[in-house]
């Protein structure tokens, strides 16, 4: 179960990313998006796939996996030396974008720091998602194990500012997905 909460998370995370591809295609085509727009895909990503996901995975879930097996350890450090990537480039776009606000171009580097982002997460849920069937697969978490993993989740959501806060980053999401520019 603990796996499969993580799984689903990706579906949104794919979402988030699907708006970060969208934003950038239509800033290279020179399309207004308002920069209030881009500023609440920020807020996703930092609070969202950051500080919610992120915080899941590496809080709670590697490290009750990467004990298991060597090659789970291998695999947990890639994925949070990943999670830094991740961090990264949304911080370099949050930085332009802020330039932008000041009055300085940056349109290119927010839409190149967005594509990255997009990229990134296709390539990183991936090769999750492919660790999570190993791990389902080979039922290296014993049912206790998994229920104290998702009694950790719930410490993670209040990290993230709890339930509300949660569900209104998915009406966000939800609201990206309805704006003019995604069409």
């Amino acid at each position: 179960m603990s796996t499969q909460d993580l799984k689903q998370d990706h579906v949104t995370v794919r979402r988030i990313r699907d708006i970060a591809q969208r934003c950038s295609d239509r800033l290279y085509e020179g399309a207004n998006i308002p920069l209030e727009d881009i500023d609440v895909i920020s807020v996703v990503i930092e609070e969202f796939v950051d500080a919610f996901h992120h915080g899941k995975e590496e809080k709670a879930y590697f490290p009750s996996t990467e004990i298991k097996n060597d090659a789970y350890a291998e695999d947990v450090r890639k994925f949070k030396i990943e999670h830094e990537f991740g961090r990264r480039v949304a911080q370099m776009m949050r930085r332009h974008l802020k330039e932008w606000k000041s009055g300085v171009d940056g349109r290119e580097p927010v839409a190149r720091f967005l594509k990255t982002y997009a990229i990134y997460v296709t390539d990183h849920t991936g090769k999750e998602d492919r660790f999570f069937d190993m791990i389902e697969e080979m039922k290296s978490l014993s049912d206790k194990e998994d229920r104290q993993i998702l009694e950790h989740y719930e410490m993670c959501k209040n990290d993230a500012g709890g339930s509300a806060r949660i569900e209104e980053l998915l009406r966000l999401i939800a609201w990206l997905e309805g704006r003019d520019w995604m069409k």
